[in-house]
This record gives C-alpha cells, sequence and structure tokens, in this order.
C-alpha cells in the first residue's frame, strides 16, 4: 500500500523475534511504517512494572530495524493525538499488546491485528531472567 503510513505502537522491551515479526509484517502492509516506543513511566503504568531496557535504548534499537522508517516515543495511552501528529492510516497489533487506547472511531484508521507471531514473549523473558538458576522455555 504505497503512501500509506502504518504505526505499530509497543514496549519493545527485551527485543526478540516476536518484536521483529511484527514490524516486518507491518512494514509489508504499508508504504512507511513508524513506530511507537512506549515511554517507561507508561510501561509501568500499562504493565505494572518498568521495562528492563530504558526508553532511549528501545528508541534507537527499534529506529534500526530496517522495517521501520521512523520511531516516537508514546507518553500517553491515548493515540488519538498520535494519530493527530502523524496521520497514520493503519495501526498494527501484535499479539503481546499492552491495552493502548485504540479508540479510534471516526478517524478513518483501520486496525490490523497480527497474529500468529513467533512464541517468543518479552513476559516469559523477564520472568526467566528474574529467576536465578532457572532454565525453561520462552514460550
Amino acid at each position: 500500500m504505497d503512501g500509506v503510513v502504518g504505526f505499530a505502537p509497543g514496549v519493545f522491551d527485551l527485543f526478540h523475534v516476536g518484536h521483529l515479526d511484527v514490524l516486518r509484517r507491518a512494514a509489508a502492509d504499508c508504504g512507511r511504517l513508524v513506530a511507537g516506543v512506549c515511554s517507561d513511566e507508561l510501561a509501568e503504568a500499562l504493565r505494572g512494572a518498568p521495562p528492563v531496557v530504558p526508553l532511549i535504548e528501545r528508541m534507537e534499537i527499534v529506529g534500526n530495524c530496517r522495517y521501520v522508517a521512523d520511531v516516537v516515543p508514546l507518553t500517553a495511552a491515548d493515540l488519538r493525538a498520535v494519530h493527530a501528529d502523524l496521520g497514520f492510516r493503519v495501526l498494527y497489533t501484535g499479539a503481546e499488546d499492552e491495552p493502548l487506547a485504540f479508540d479510534l472511531a471516526g478517524t478513518g484508521v483501520r486496525v490490523q491485528e497480527l497474529t500468529g507471531v513467533p512464541r517468543t514473549r518479552s513476559a516469559a523473558l523477564r520472568a526467566a531472567l528474574s529467576t536465578p538458576g532457572r532454565r525453561s522455555s520462552v514460550a
């Protein structure tokens, strides 16, 4: 979809193949993909725990992914203001997205849920990191 701006919001903590898959698939579906990375404070408010990797580093990682044209910080869960600023036409969500305000009725934005992403999840990685001596699957 040439010329169509897509938007992929997320925390992108402990960047893994699931994140990469969402960004790859989103970029293939739009002309220009912008990734929104939740601030440390927003991530903690949404998940109840701060991210392991600080915002500036998560933005650097996501911004250097070849599928992402631009990266912006997200400081609030309301995506209407972000839509007003960026003019995205498609919002991409993945399997472990935080409950951001997807209330975009009347904006013309299509919400595209990307299913079937790889089994690795940030929550499983965080759990494995917090349990000393624990070795388990990250599924």
